[in-house]
């Protein structure tokens, strides 16, 4: 056995046979006939738990958590598979080994003998427990006068005061009052600092993320995950919550990924970021089945790079990724994004999941500003990517109507505060977003006046000439494809500060919009503005037979 290994579980089956009725073991060996089912309360789990470390079991009510800890300790012999354990060994279990008969100082000894030590060895740590068990006079009384929590308390103080290599820990840190539980809790992070290997099992993933640095994660008696603990148990939550199936958070964690270190920065007034991960459990062979993606969270449009790796050892990814507006103009205006990493397995299925970020250290954590501003958010342990505006246009359609083969619109935008003295002052872009195939059409939008609004505290001090930036823009209905569409814009400064402000085009004023489709040649265009920002279809006319 590995020296540095505490327990190694091999392909660990633990299968019981159930009946109909108490005699069906008998019936079995008369009738010569089957007569039970098979229940396979753990599923070829294979496990190795560091020496030295904290791993947690998580598991929900009748997962299989409780047979796994009784096969590590001999309680149960597995059906198929072994255990090896390198170091003396405690199962934390507050209630077994205590005789309610005997009194509570006769039971320090009893469960002494059960975990091995002698009587004078137990005699050398006697005074030590009935201190941690906080029993006094009681301890000479029969436990079965104890109450629940007394009683754990005893079992607790005898476990931990034995000074084990490996202390396995099932669900045994509620015991007692508060008070207690920071004692208990206190006790076994002296044990992590001693560098003892603690086995924690839970169905309470806040406690196996705090406490620990591993986590194994079963399910019906199958190993699902085991890994980074904080990974583990968000997953685990992902599960209980409902907002994945089990089979989905299988799927997508084939292999874990992890995004670990981050630099955000700007060159040339525009984003640089680079990533640096991890992607474990990867065949040499599949190395080029993984993507790096950036994904738009509102539009669902993405960017992607196959993932270059920087070492591959043991079957795990080491990579560095670069992403930057240079190379991707027209991909990171205002939004959020999300980072993703997306797989095609053998059968090119191909799956997309987050990459975990629970442990992301970011440096130079401050927003960036260059042509937008630029931070990063973790939410739900999920690296978010936040693109911002410098400022705010007010916006708005005044008028849509249609001439032939064009779709007329006419608006106004400005940024309060922002002095226009003339209209070449600012400049607008337009851009159709295609909101199924995520292609984006640019266009000129010309602005055609602008009128003065002096004096207006509303808009700008006193002493600016301020003014409205009206707009019109003429849309081409025989140069855009069939499909459906977003109207957004650019409202570019052209005098300090220079900003370039990227807008939806707001369009709530629907009472002065067309409420009717407009047929062109063999097309018909739909305008839609349910949301309050423009969108409209174009779709072909097919003849009735």
């Amino acid at each position: 056995m590995e020296s540095d290994i505490a327990v190694s579980v091999y392909n660990v089956t633990k299968k019981y046979k159930l009946y109909e009725d108490k005699w069906g073991p008998l019936k079995e060996v008369f009738f010569k006939k089957k007569l039970h089912n098979d229940f396979f309360a753990l599923k070829n789990i294979s496990l190795k738990f560091p020496a030295g470390e904290s791993i947690g079991i998580l598991g929900k009510n009748g997962s299989g958590k409780s047979t796994l800890l009784k096969i590590i300790t001999g309680i149960t012999e597995p059906t198929e598979g072994k255990i090896e354990v390198n170091g003396s060994l405690v199962f934390l279990d507050v209630s077994s080994g205590i005789d309610p008969e005997l009194s509570g100082y006769e039971n320090i000894f009893t469960k002494g003998i059960l975990l091995g030590y002698s009587k004078h060895e137990m005699m050398k740590k006697v005074k030590d427990i009935i201190d941690f068990s906080e029993l006094d006079d009681f301890i000479y009384q029969p436990v079965k006068n104890y109450s629940s929590g007394m009683r754990s308390k005893l079992g607790f103080a005898i476990s931990v005061n034995v000074d084990p290599d490996i202390l396995i820990v099932d669900e045994a840190l509620a015991v007692g009052d508060e008070q207690f539980r920071k004692k208990c809790m206190k006790k076994m992070n002296q044990f992590k600092d001693e560098g003892k290997t603690i086995i924690f099992v839970s169905h309470d993933k806040n406690a196996i993320a705090s406490f620990c640095s591993k986590a194994a994660w079963i399910e019906k008696g199958e190993l699902i995950m085991y890994g980074d603990s904080k990974y583990v148990s968000d997953k685990y939550n992902e599960f209980m919550s409902g907002t994945k199936t089990i089979e989905e958070i299988k799927l997508e964690n084939k292999y874990m990924h992890t995004i670990d270190n981050l630099v955000l920065g700007v060159v040339d007034n525009k984003l640089s970021i680079a990533f640096k991960g991890h992607i474990y459990n990867v065949e040499r062979s599949n190395l080029n089945k993984f993507e790096f993606v950036i994904r738009n969270i509102r539009t669902r449009e993405s960017i992607s790079n196959l993932i270059e790796t920087d070492t591959f050892d043991k079957e795990n990814i080491d990579f560095t990724m670069y992403f930057n507006e240079h190379r991707y103009p027209n991909f990171f205006f205002p939004g959020r994004f999300l980072v993703n990493l997306r797989i095609k397995d053998n059968q090119n299925n191909i799956v997309e999941a987050p990459f975990w970020a629970g442990n992301l250290n970011v440096k130079n954590k401050n927003e960036k500003k260059g042509r937008f501003i630029y931070k990063t958010e973790i939410k739900k342990n999920n690296l978010e990517l936040v693109i911002n505006n410098h400022s705010k246009v007010e916006q708005q359609v005044d008028n849509i109507w249609f001439d032939k083969n064009i779709i007329n619109i006419e608006g106004v935008a400005f940024v309060k505060g922002y002095e226009t003295k003339v209209k070449d002052d600012v400049t607008l872009q337009g851009y159709l977003f295609e909101m199924k195939t995520f292609d984006i059409s640019r266009f000129d939008i010309d602005l055609i006046e602008s009128n003065e609004i002096s004096k207006n505290p509303n808009f700008s001090s006193s002493d600016k000439d301020y003014r409205f930036s009206k707009f019109k823009a003429a849309i081409d209905i025989e140069k855009l494809e069939v499909g459906e569409y977003e109207l957004n814009f650019i409202y570019k400064m052209h005098k300090e500060p220079y900003y370039e402000l990227y807008n939806r085009v707001w369009a709530s004023k629907r009472n002065s919009y067309p409420n009717y489709p407009y047929l062109y040649n063999n097309y018909k265009i739909i305008l839609n503005y349910d949301n309050k920002y423009l969108q409209f279809k174009k779709e072909t006319l097919h003849e009735e037979n």
